[in-house]
């Protein structure tokens, strides 16, 4: 089964159908229907967050119970975050946040190469083993 790793941006652009990206993400997962989510509560903090304050508190808590209930949601571990926070401080040259480097992270080591994601610092990691898409 194919497993592909959303980002933030990616979830908000299929959730919100105002949003620019919304038809290329959707047109996406549409093409791979039997694609399983991963969600890192990472990733998982800054969506219900975003759609708390954007949208509305509603929103927020149902999209936040599909993507946990649904979808496979990661809470990283304490040698995740320690790894995370090591690829934050090593990429100083890059201005990934922290949730980028726990995309990198974790993709590495689920060795799930694929991220969903709009961001352009999840291109810059193609030569880390990341693919992003769409």
């Amino acid at each position: 089964m194919l497993e592909i790793l959303v980002d933030t941006s990616a979830l908000i652009a299929f959730f919100v159908s105002s949003e620019k990206h919304h038809h290329a993400v959707k047109n996406y997962f549409v093409m791979y229907p039997d694609a399983k989510w991963v969600i890192l509560s990472t990733v998982f903090d800054e969506t219900v967050t975003w759609l708390r304050v954007k949208i509305s508190i509603s929103a927020s808590i149902s999209i936040g119970h599909l993507l946990r209930q649904e979808h496979r949601y990661i809470a990283l571990s304490e040698a995740d975050d320690s790894a995370t926070w090591q690829a934050f401080y090593r990429y100083d040259d890059k201005l990934w946040s922290y949730t980028d480097c726990s995309l990198l992270v974790m993709s590495q080591r689920l060795n799930i190469p694929t991220v969903a994601a709009l961001d352009e610092h999840i291109r810059q990691m193609r030569g880390l083993g990341v693919n992003c898409v769409p």
